[in-house]
């Protein structure tokens, strides 16, 4: 479970701390891992995991990275590929498929292409 006391900095204002202790980061973390887990042995970008949750706001998705990283439950490597911005965004994989990995860069890439143009 994620401590409020890392969602606020201690000289944020009281509404800040107020909503640290509102929010319900442990069940967002389980709902970011479930889509990120999803993509299995190719991994995923934030683009897409964003596509995946579309109900949710930008931040309220990409606030739960470190977290997830910092509990070992997502991997990151130096891979990387362009997300719709053009700027490369890092692949990310749920630390069971990582460690399990048999596919190719290429595989990951051919795949990326394919969901994109809707196949």
């Amino acid at each position: 479970m994620t401590d409020p006391k890392t969602l606020r900095r201690n000289l944020d204002p009281r509404t800040s701390h107020d909503s640290a202790y509102k929010i319900q980061a442990s069940q967002m973390e389980k709902i970011v891992l479930g889509v990120i887990d999803s993509f299995g042995e190719t991994g995923c970008i934030s683009d897409q995991v964003q596509y995946a949750l579309p109900q949710y706001r930008y931040s309220t998705i990409t606030a739960r990275y470190k977290a997830l990283k910092d509990k070992g439950l997502v991997i990151v490597d130096d891979r990387a590929i362009k997300g719709e911005s053009g700027r490369k965004q890092m692949i990310m994989w749920s630390s069971r498929h990582y460690f399990h990995q048999s596919v190719t860069d290429e595989d990951i890439i051919q795949h990326m292409a394919e969901e994109r143009a809707g196949i």
